[in-house]
């Protein structure tokens, strides 16, 4: 066993845990939650990503937070020159940037996403962990807004939620949910949702 390893790993897992309560006391609205996802989280969401949707265009996360999803999303084989990973908060999105070098990590809201893309290919996917529900209401339409502005014909949506009944809102009209399933390995447990932007009638499929 590599003790050295196992121990840095718990050392940088509570320094994460740390900077989310800070960030938690200082903006409960924005965080949502207490702990970071769990990995059986992180790998459901970005087990949401098909091949080709990786290969398609660029992917999107928002509110990443320390990073679970995001590495869970490298780990899936998503190109570090293709994510774009916008985080809200300084402090985070320091964290962010330190933890994934050549991530282009944003410090912006999710709602300026179309800003953040200057350069890229289209986008075929956009993962979510932010907390809707507990937005400000004209904050989450505008986030919904952009996410169906930038967006392919064809991208997919994921969002995960701690409402585990009825149905998550804000979701543009013209989208289609393709995907639920429930996650109990996390803290508290959760629900995968994703949702697919139809491509435009007559449009050429790959």
């Amino acid at each position: 066993m590599d003790l050295s390893g196992f121990v840095n790993r718990k050392k940088k897992s509570i320094q994460q845990q740390a900077l989310m309560l800070k960030e938690l006391a200082s903006n409960p609205r924005d965080m949502g939650t207490l702990c970071p996802s769990s990995a059986a989280l992180a790998s459901e969401m970005a087990g949401a990503l098909s091949r080709s949707v990786i290969k398609r265009g660029a992917c999107v996360e928002i509110g990443a937070g320390t990073g679970p999803v995001t590495a869970a999303l490298l780990d899936r084989g998503v190109p570090r020159e293709r994510l774009v990973v916008i985080e809200k908060s300084p402090a985070l999105a320091e964290c962010l940037a330190k933890r994934f070098p050549g991530v282009d990590v944003k410090c912006r809201g999710a709602e300026e996403m179309g800003e953040c893309l200057a350069g890229y290919p289209p986008v075929s996917a956009i993962i979510s962990s932010l907390p809707f529900r507990s937005l400000p209401e004209d904050v989450s339409h505008a986030i919904m807004s952009e996410a169906d502005r930038v967006l392919s014909f064809g991208g997919i949506f994921v969002q995960f939620t701690y409402a585990l009944l009825g149905e998550m809102p804000f979701i543009p009209s013209g989208f289609r949910k393709v995907r639920s399933r429930f996650v109990l390995l996390n803290i508290p447990p959760a629900k995968v949702e994703v949702f697919l932007k139809p491509r435009r009638r007559g449009a050429v499929t790959d």
